[in-house]
């Protein structure tokens, strides 16, 4: 009699596990997993301490929904984070598949990636995901070390050659704008399959800075280095098939577009444009009706602040 009672309560217990979608592992996991000291790392120097429409800073890692789920991605890239544990709140029953779609949404994660500094902005991220709701993000950086002390020294070099006394910041912005153009060419060599295998790293800063090539990843990097480095609000905008800048500048988001002021000439010839330098988002597309393209057309529900 005891054995059946025994056997009876086993198969109660393993069908409660059942239906609650836990294995007695998972069960184990949850109840003895300790949690309760689970705080984000400290933020290194290239932190941006600015909300956005898509996302916001959050000190909260036990999320109750989607967005609390986005949130912490961002402020973990934000603060240059490479790990990071969080543990889906009690009651949250969709958590864990939404961990999963956001992990699996290339668009989600690029958009974010896009908001925070290159510096900080990740080359891979990877998700570990439990079934009972803890999940763990590892995080590689698109920039070493070395890579960002020479970018940061390199900068500050072209500033200094090309900054006059008493410029405004327009002015600032502009030289620095042209000295990117004039200083780039397109790498026409690099196509949408082999970017990252690109001998002059034509992706990134380094390929601008250090080898005079680039495309639009690596005009936009600069750009948003500069522009993070000198104290203005920015963040990389991107579409299907391009990515240029963002910036708050004179009380309005601007876009400045350094690879289209950059065009790539039949005869070879070095132009500089001031098309797509400070432009709203009205201009932006009615330059894309006379260029009969539509390399500028952006989700405007992630990138709000260009509303």
């Amino acid at each position: 009699m005891r054995k059946f009672l025994f056997l009876l309560f086993l198969v109660c217990i393993l069908g409660i596990c059942y239906t609650k979608r836990y294995d007695i592992a998972d069960w184990i996991l949850k109840n003895y997993d300790n949690t309760s000291d689970v705080v984000f790392g400290d933020s290194n120097e290239y932190y941006k301490d600015y909300n956005y429409g898509f996302v916001q800073i959050t000190d909260n890692l036990y999320p109750s929904n989607r967005q609390d789920i986005m949130n912490i991605i961002y402020t973990s890239l934000n603060r240059g984070l490479d790990e990071v544990t969080f543990y889906c709140s009690d009651g949250y029953d969709s958590c864990v598949d939404d961990v999963n779609d956001i992990a699996e949404n290339s668009l989600y994660l690029s958009t974010i990636n896009n908001l925070v500094h290159p510096f900080n902005s990740y080359s891979k991220i990877h998700f570990t995901i439990t079934t009972y709701g803890k999940i763990s993000i590892s995080i590689s950086k698109n920039y070493s070390d070395a890579e960002i002390l020479l970018i940061n020294n390199r900068i500050d070099e072209i500033t200094s050659s090309i900054f006059k006394d008493n410029m405004s910041d327009y002015d600032r912005i502009l030289a620095f704008h042209d000295y990117v153009v004039n200083n780039t060419s397109y790498d026409s060599s690099v196509s949408l399959d082999n970017q990252l295998n690109s001998n002059n790293k034509s992706n990134n800063a380094i390929g601008l800075l250090f080898n005079n090539m680039a495309i639009c990843s690596g005009y936009s990097d600069v750009m948003a280095i500069f522009l993070s480095k000198y104290g203005y609000n920015n963040y990389k905008i991107s579409s299907d098939e391009h990515i240029w800048n963002l910036v708050y500048f004179d009380g309005r988001w601007l876009h400045i577009d350094a690879t289209w002021d950059d065009p790539v000439t039949a005869n070879g010839q070095n132009v500089l444009l001031h098309d797509f330098f400070l432009v709203d988002t009205n201009s932006l597309y009615d330059k894309e009706k006379v260029y009969e393209k539509n390399n500028h057309i952006f989700n405007r529900s992630f990138y709000v602040e260009a509303n």
